[in-house]
């Protein structure tokens, strides 16, 4: 247990957020290399590491989401819980990883993948071009231990954007700062059915209230992300009162416009319109079938900008959600377009599932087979392949990823990293 917690924080003391983990790739080339294992990369900084003959890949991505602090990751350890001070832990996936670099310790057949940039729409994984070797493969990513899941759902983000159109601003107006309260946060996936409120919601909400003219807008850290903050700079003859206990209200001395925003209460119409949150419904598998979740909101480059991703367990649905919500935002005049689409896994339960679930059950003996609304890269890895391969998922408890309060349940890294050193013994 000391050397996969060792292990991981040594992975938190790397730089690793999504789009900036070159250093992390090194590490992790470096590592596999000083085990005897033989390394191949490809153009988008996936790790293949192989040694002897494998019967299954261990797999896990090595980027984070970086909220808060992050990639400063600060350790708080507390009755066998850990977290980070100020800042998103890593725990997804980071202990994943921390578990396959023990295992690359000790183990004479062995393979491991390590995959790019997975938050920001499994690029990686879309986008592998090395075979692997093994005829399993074994992602590290779930986040409740005792589960094994063998499907997941599709996503695809969609952004909304239109041009700012501004007005000249009334000189006796005075500017106030209104903002939400630090809420919970969490996965747009795994924590959509929570309800847990969306802070571009609540503030929306609130705007709908007042007349006012909004100067400048920010919502929102991560597309796969329910918000945490937003805030708005609005003008108005006097100070607006709030009815939300969640919002703050400010004056504003130390910003001057002469201009405000004449599409913005646009924006905000559309926002508070939004159906965020789950769509529908999936009762065999007990989770949301199709979600779909504001991320950010902003100004960007002359622009008013929505950031969404939609979620579905079944590609029509997906597909189906795409156009309704192109539409919901061309009919309000913006310009829409989606992009880093990966499709559903589809649930299936073969001999390497069963087996697993053999291995499994000597630990906890009430295992399941289940699905996740959320994203996994089992998927695109099988259809990256010239043969067949059968995946599973699991992974210890981690709770909240994607925010600040993401923490993760180190007994359960300890049964875990039990049962994958016995699966891999084959």
């Amino acid at each position: 247990m000391n050397k996969i917690y060792d292990y991981f924080k040594k992975i938190s003391s790397i730089p690793r957020c999504s789009h900036n983990a070159s250093l992390m790739f090194e590490y992790i080339v470096e590592h596999a290399k000083s085990k005897g294992f033989e390394v191949f990369t490809d153009s988008f900084k996936n790790v293949l590491c192989v040694k002897g003959e494998p019967k299954v890949c261990l797999q896990a991505h090595y980027d984070m989401v970086c909220i808060g602090d992050a990639p400063n990751i600060e350790i708080v350890e507390n009755s066998g819980t850990i977290r980070a001070k100020n800042s998103t832990l890593g725990a997804d996936n980071g202990m994943g990883m921390a578990i396959m670099l023990d295992c690359m310790d000790n183990s004479k057949d062995l393979e491991c993948l390590f995959t790019s940039d997975e938050e920001v729409g499994l690029v990686g994984a879309m986008n592998l071009k090395m075979q692997i070797k093994s005829p399993n493969l074994l992602n590290l990513d779930a986040e409740e231990e005792g589960e094994i899941y063998v499907g997941c759902a599709g996503s695809i983000d969609i952004l909304a954007k239109m041009p700012i159109l501004y007005a000249p601003l009334d000189s006796k107006a005075k500017l106030f700062k209104i903002s939400t309260k630090p809420l919970k946060g969490g996965h747009s996936g795994i924590d959509i059915d929570k309800h847990i409120p969306s802070a571009i919601k609540v503030l929306a909400n609130e705007l709908l209230l007042h007349d006012v003219k909004i100067i400048h807008i920010e919502g929102g850290e991560r597309r796969n992300s329910i918000a945490q903050n937003a805030f708005t700079i609005v003008a108005s003859e006097k100070m607006p009162k709030v009815q939300d206990s969640r919002i703050l209200i400010e004056e504003v001395l130390d910003f001057k416009s002469d201009v405000y925003i004449q599409n913005g209460g646009l924006l905000i119409r559309s926002l508070s319109a939004f159906a965020q949150g789950v769509r529908s419904y999936d009762k065999d598998l007990l989770i949301p079938s199709k979600s779909i979740n504001i991320g950010i909101v902003g100004c960007k480059d002359g622009f008013l900008t929505i950031e969404c991703m939609a979620r579905a367990m079944e590609e029509k649905s997906l597909d189906g959600l795409e156009k309704e919500t192109r539409v919901f935002f061309e009919v309000l005049s913006f310009l829409v377009e989606s992009e880093a689409k990966h499709k559903p896994w589809k649930p299936f339960i073969g001999d390497f599932a069963n087996y697993v679930k053999s291995i499994v059950e000597t630990v906890y003996p009430e295992c399941t087979f289940k699905a996740i609304h959320a994203g996994l890269e089992c998927g695109a890895l099988i259809d990256a392949q010239n043969k067949k391969i059968e995946a599973v998922s699991m992974g210890p408890t981690i709770r909240f990823p994607h925010s600040l309060r993401e923490e993760c349940d180190m007994a359960s890294v300890v049964k875990m990293a039990r049962i994958v050193r016995e699966i891999i013994k084959g």
